[in-house]
């Protein structure tokens, strides 16, 4: 190092880096995989460096970040920007900037610029282009969904619609196409993302009130997998029920007919008024180390999510009514239905939308659910 000429901070720890030959080894700069985990691929060498030098709070507050944009961006329409606001300490309109900024290039510079105020800003890349990339990566994947990432990167880097013009890094259209092509492996596939939904619908009970459905919903091919009836003060075991309506259904005939996910990766509960209940009981599933993640969504109008996000503001004929869930007016006018009589009422619903599912997936999965999506179905269904 003798003679060099002094430089700024940043220029002479990367010439450090690379003089020592750690600026590519990850082994060295990400040890245990932690960076590399959260980002779901191998990150940049600018990513990994940044990394090596960040104290503990940093890195933890940035993994709470990356985790955050990540189901922000893939899982559309799963969580909402003021929760993703709430869930890295900032408000909405500072979650949209960081969320645009990880847009634009899904890097730690990204995250870290957002970090601290301090932190250096990732390189800007032309919106338009950006895009565009994004406009033609489902075709492009899906005309080569054989093909190997190199090859589909290859084809965007010699595309007619970028001639003359910068795209990102090679890693990050490796990055923007591996994402793609899991997005659609898992499109249709089921067991993925099951979530478990809770809403009134418009069949009235007995007294006038509406009937309460909670749903085991699979969000990644769009099946209700099981359902059950019950009130928001027992969500707990009202959810127990739907969970084992699911295995029975697993467990019958038609089950080995699905594309099922190799893996379950989240699941996600839409909680009731129960929630000690419900904190308890998510204590008890981190005990166990089940493994994917467990959520507990408790914020204001969320109620028939999920729902909606697989079949829209009805099931069959049976119409949600999610801003009455809580609601306990009775309702004057009005077909009642006893408990029998509106499970039977939904189960033909729930078969009617189920078959259009299926006739319409077109995905290839395995022939059982695995393993681990069965024992979370189990654990909500209460069988230790």
């Amino acid at each position: 190092m003798a003679g060099r000429k002094s430089s700024p901070n940043n220029k002479l720890r990367r010439n450090i880096a690379d003089d020592f030959g750690v600026l590519t080894n990850s082994s060295k700069l990400d040890p245990d995989g932690v960076l590399t985990a959260a980002m779901g691929r191998d990150p940049e060498q600018a990513d990994l460096l940044m990394w090596a030098q960040m104290p503990s709070d940093r890195r933890n507050e940035a993994l709470l970040r990356i985790a955050t944009l990540r189901r922000w961006a893939e899982e559309a329409g799963e969580i909402t920007a003021a929760e993703a606001a709430d869930q890295i300490g900032t408000t909405v309109n500072r979650f949209y900037e960081i969320a645009a900024a990880w847009k634009r290039m899904p890097t730690l510079s990204a995250v870290g610029s957002f970090a601290r105020k301090s932190g250096r800003k990732g390189s800007r890349l032309d919106g338009d282009i950006i895009n565009k990339l994004q406009a033609l990566l489902p075709h492009l994947v899906k005309a080569n969904v054989d093909a190997k990432t190199a090859t589909i990167v290859s084809l965007l880097l010699t595309h007619a619609n970028f001639q003359g013009t910068q795209l990102p890094h090679v890693n990050t259209l490796r990055t923007m196409v591996e994402r793609e092509k899991r997005r659609l492996m898992g499109e249709h596939q089921v067991g993925l993302r099951p979530g478990f939904d809770v809403s009134a619908c418009e069949l009235l009970r007995a007294d006038g009130c509406y009937h309460i459905i909670f749903a085991a919903v699979d969000r990644t091919s769009g099946l209700i997998l099981g359902f059950s009836l019950g009130e928001l003060e027992g969500s707990r075991n009202a959810y127990a029920r739907a969970a084992q309506d699911a295995l029975d259904r697993i467990h019958g005939t038609t089950s080995n007919t699905l594309p099922w996910g190799d893996t379950t990766t989240r699941v996600d509960i839409i909680v009731g008024t129960d929630t000690a209940q419900w904190a308890a009981l998510k204590q008890e599933y981190t005990e166990l180390d089940l493994g994917p993640d467990f959520g507990l969504v408790t914020s204001d109008r969320r109620y028939g999510r999920y729902l909606k996000l697989v079949a829209g503001n009805a099931i069959g004929d049976i119409r949600f009514h999610s801003a009455k869930t809580e609601v306990k007016d009775v309702v004057e006018t009005g077909n009642r239905f006893t408990d029998a009589e509106a499970v039977a009422a939904i189960e033909v619903a729930v078969a009617s939308h189920n078959n259009v599912i299926i006739r319409q997936n077109v995905a290839k999965g395995a022939a059982r659910p695995a393993r681990v999506t069965l024992r979370i179905l189990e654990f909500l269904a209460g069988i230790k």
